[in-house]
């Protein structure tokens, strides 16, 4: 999936010219749910399964988030082209007009990445290291690979959403050692702050951004 994903990655720091690259993004990144859940059901163990379970009840609210974000983006830019937000972004980053929703982008995809302060995949209430307790070797590293390869692409997706393509590989390489300073300094989040968080403020943020570009995009239109 990851590879799959890595596919909209052009020469030249920039992407692909398809009209819907937009969409094939959002598309594959709602399969880790499955993944997650075949780790733990063919663990053949009742405490992988658990914590699989666990993890896609997460999963489902991240991808509604995902799903009301991806739809603000397309209101303000009416396309699902890739190359379209280097063209709106130019001289000026989508970052100063949207900061606020910027904050929910990021508690969102540590979310999806499963990092700290949300790597509840790696400890389930303590649960030894959750859905992949079973796995060892190569499967198991083929696992963390894919994690990491998630956030890797997670930054790569959010510089070409918010920073332009000015100076892209520096901003990506900031945002990889953002990844990796969070989880030096921050802890575990617990798992019920987490939910209240996500429903509570981050869902209704983004519900308001999306009424908002609607209103916007009909009153122009």
């Amino acid at each position: 999936m990851i590879l799959v994903l890595w596919s909209v990655y052009g020469r030249f720091f920039g992407v692909y010219g398809s009209v819907y690259s937009f969409l094939y993004v959002f598309c594959f990144l709602r399969l880790g749910v499955y993944f997650l859940l075949f780790c733990g059901w063919g663990s053949n163990s009742k405490y992988s399964l658990l914590g699989a379970i666990v993890l896609c009840l997460r999963q489902f609210l991240t991808k509604c988030l995902w799903i009301f974000f991806g739809l603000f983006f397309v209101y303000i830019i009416l396309s699902y082209d890739f190359s379209i937000f280097f063209f709106y972004q130019f001289g000026f980053w989508f970052l100063f007009i949207r900061f606020l929703f910027f904050i929910g982008w990021v508690y969102i995809i540590l979310s999806e990445s499963n990092r700290t302060p949300f790597d509840f995949s790696e400890g389930e209430s303590e649960l030894v290291s959750g859905f992949n307790v079973e796995y060892g070797g190569g499967v198991f590293s083929l696992i963390f690979i894919c994690e990491y390869g998630m956030i890797i692409f997670l930054c790569f997706f959010s510089v070409l959403l918010f920073f332009g393509r000015s100076s892209f590989f520096l901003k990506f390489i900031f945002l990889c050692f953002c990844f990796v300073w969070i989880r030096c300094c921050f802890p575990r989040y617990r798992y019920d702050f987490l939910m209240n968080r996500a429903w509570k403020i981050i869902l209704p943020l983004s519900l308001g951004f999306v009424t908002l570009s609607t209103v916007v995009f009909f009153l122009v239109f």
